[in-house]
């Protein structure tokens, strides 16, 4: 068992408590939550088809274009793939309760991840955020749970059959959409009023209903910029969509595999001890440069190869062969990175920073939904797609500092953050202590 799991509660009523926490799991949790709203923010402040094709928001030159590479070499994808490693991880620590009925904690634990479905909905469908990803690990961890008495080794390889799956997914979307792309541009070709067989009428169809399902047409965008422009209603009802969308077909096809594959590499490494900072300095630091010695050149390859091609959508991110290959390197290199920084002691201020805001992830996360919908919907303060990058990412930088103040002077009074308080009380049936003890 693992020696940072020993350090979890013992008591089968109540959740983690303050003192069992592992700092450098918080730390490593409050750096990935910074960095999805760097990514997420493009979808807050811009029609959706804006997160694979910068052409929508006009971000194709200058600091704009720069702001954009930049997330796609060092953020897309590795952000999220750590937040599902660090939920795999969170498994095995809320299941380690020496002494208690294995029935019990089996009950806690399904009670636990319903409970953050709802969470997922109410993210989905109330705050009206479509990219919401609780849904999903909720959805996934569910199934997760069989996974829980396998080792390491067994882990890693469930992982890797998956990401066969996936990267098979990716690569066949990437080849059919090249094929139905030039089919498309050689009818183009042929010029207005051109005569069609009934072959290519429908590959012209096929094409256009394929752009305008990835918001990817100026109808498409236009729709979305009005409905985003108006009150809560008109927004539900285009989120809601959306959403619907997203956690059926979208999760089926993507997501559930993506989260999954992850996760159970999160498990392999809290078992190897990789995620408590437990290991040499050197592992970590040798970690970091395999990571990211991977990961920032492959990325790059595929960015600019994406920027080449002219945004062809079969080299948009998730239509790329290599993704999951590069962000699993750049998860394995920022995994190595903080462990790195914690396991020699440097930066220990950043370090409580980012932990505070990792304890309250639940609260962070939901809290990015509210403050983005009040700024950039019509319901608020109407901003939507009216901002340069430059300009959201000021923004995101605010969120920052404020999530960090808040998180500091929450936790300096209380045990959980609200919604985690919320969640736990649920999870255990009973009203949770909230203030710290004197």
């Amino acid at each position: 068992m693992l020696r940072a799991m020993s350090e979890t509660s013992t008591q089968i009523q109540a959740p983690v408590s303050g003192k069992a926490r592992i700092q450098s799991i918080d730390t490593l949790r409050g750096l990935v939550l910074l960095g999805i709203l760097i990514i997420n923010i493009v979808a807050f402040a811009q029609p959706f088809g804006a997160l694979a094709d910068p052409q929508v928001d006009g971000a194709v030159g200058g600091v704009d274009f720069a702001l954009f590479a930049s997330a796609e070499i060092f953020i897309e994808g590795g952000m999220r793939a750590v937040f599902s490693m660090l939920f795999g991880a969170g498994l095995l620590i809320f299941m380690n309760k020496p002494g208690a009925d294995p029935a019990e904690v089996r009950s806690l634990y399904y009670r636990r991840t319903g409970w953050l479905i709802v969470f997922g909905l109410v993210n989905a469908y109330v705050l009206l955020w479509p990219g919401d990803i609780l849904f999903t690990y909720g959805t996934v961890g569910l199934l997760l749970f069989l996974f829980r008495n396998l080792g390491g080794r067994a882990l890693l390889g469930w992982a890797f059959a998956v990401l066969l799956i996936t990267t098979l997914g990716h690569t066949g979307l990437h080849l059919s959409l090249g094929q139905l792309g030039d089919a498309a541009a050689e009818i183009e070709a042929l010029g207005p009023g051109a005569e069609l067989t009934g072959e290519q009428q429908g590959i012209a169809a096929a094409w256009e209903a394929m752009l305008e399902s990835q918001g990817m047409t100026e109808a498409a965008q236009a729709a979305e910029i009005e409905a985003r422009s108006q009150g809560y209603a008109d927004n539900f009802v285009y989120s809601a969509g959306l959403t619907i969308f997203l956690q059926t077909a979208g999760l089926l096809i993507i997501l559930f595999w993506d989260a999954l594959s992850m996760m159970l590499i999160g498990m392999a490494f809290m078992k190897w001890g990789i995620f408590d900072a437990s290991r040499s300095l050197r592992f970590y630091l040798l970690l970091m440069l395999a990571g990211f010695g991977i990961g920032l050149p492959l990325n790059a390859w595929e960015t600019m190869t994406f920027v080449g091609s002219g945004y062809d959508i079969q080299w948009q991110s998730l239509n790329r062969p290599s993704y999951d290959l590069g962000r699993l390197a750049l998860a394995v290199g920022y995994i190595g990175l903080v462990m790195s920084v914690c396991r020699a002691g440097l930066l220990r201020g950043v370090q409580s920073v980012l932990a505070r805001i990792g304890q309250m992830a639940l609260t962070n996360y939901l809290m990015q939904t509210v403050l983005c919908n009040l700024v950039f919907l019509g319901f608020g303060l109407g901003q939507f797609a009216l901002w340069d990058r430059w300009q959201m990412y000021l923004f995101v930088l605010g969120v920052w500092i404020f999530q960090a103040l808040f998180s500091a002077y929450w936790l300096g009074r209380y045990r959980f953050g609200p919604c985690e308080w919320l969640w736990r009380s649920l999870t255990y049936r009973r009203r949770q202590p909230m203030p710290k003890p004197a």
